[in-house]
């Protein structure tokens, strides 16, 4: 009977070690790209209360709406959840807009035909963002430079969207992202 402690003893040891390991090199992944955020100039947007365009109804979860730039976008439920409709000249066919999934994909072209809803499921009225604001909800922070244009930035990518062209920011090395136009 002893033997057997001893064994479950190294094995649950072994355990909490592996689950410790794959935490620290968890939270240690986004401070390396932390640096993203300085590319887009955020800060120096008038903040909004993000309570205002915040949905609080269980079908949405919690969502975070906006229209900016003729786009509706949403951040949210879960942190570094980032989504606008739409697309641009330099889009692929059949796009009908662009998301950045939990900071760790994206952002990805949404093709038509998946099962991805922009807007909200229990008819929240999403306000519009105007010229000169930002929004940050859920670890995500966008804003509307100008007329036209609307930028989104989570702590390790962000993708900046007008009617002609797109830019897209990633790790360095990271594949899980489309491309930039050339």
């Amino acid at each position: 009977m002893r033997a057997d402690r001893s064994r479950f003893t190294r094995l649950t040891t072994a355990v909490v070690a592996l689950i410790a390991l794959a935490s620290a090199i968890v939270a240690v992944a986004p401070a390396d790209a932390a640096p993203l955020r300085t590319k887009l100039p955020l800060g120096q947007y008038s903040p909004v209360n993000p309570a205002r365009f915040t949905s609080y109804a269980y079908a949405d979860g919690g969502r975070t709406f906006f229209i900016a730039a003729r786009r509706l976008c949403q951040i949210g439920p879960t942190p570094g959840n980032v989504a606008c409709s739409g697309r641009t000249k330099t889009a692929p066919p059949r796009t009908v807009g662009v998301a950045i999934t939990g900071d760790m994909q994206g952002p990805h072209w949404i093709p038509r035909g998946t099962s991805y809803r922009f807007g909200s499921r229990a008819g929240f009225r999403a306000p519009a963002l105007t010229p000169g604001q930002r929004i940050t909800s859920a670890n995500v922070t966008c804003a509307v430079p100008r007329r036209g244009v609307v930028m989104c930035s989570t702590v390790n990518r962000a993708f900046v969207l007008t009617s002609a062209t797109h830019r897209f920011y990633y790790p360095h090395g990271d594949r899980r992202h489309d491309r930039n136009p050339r």
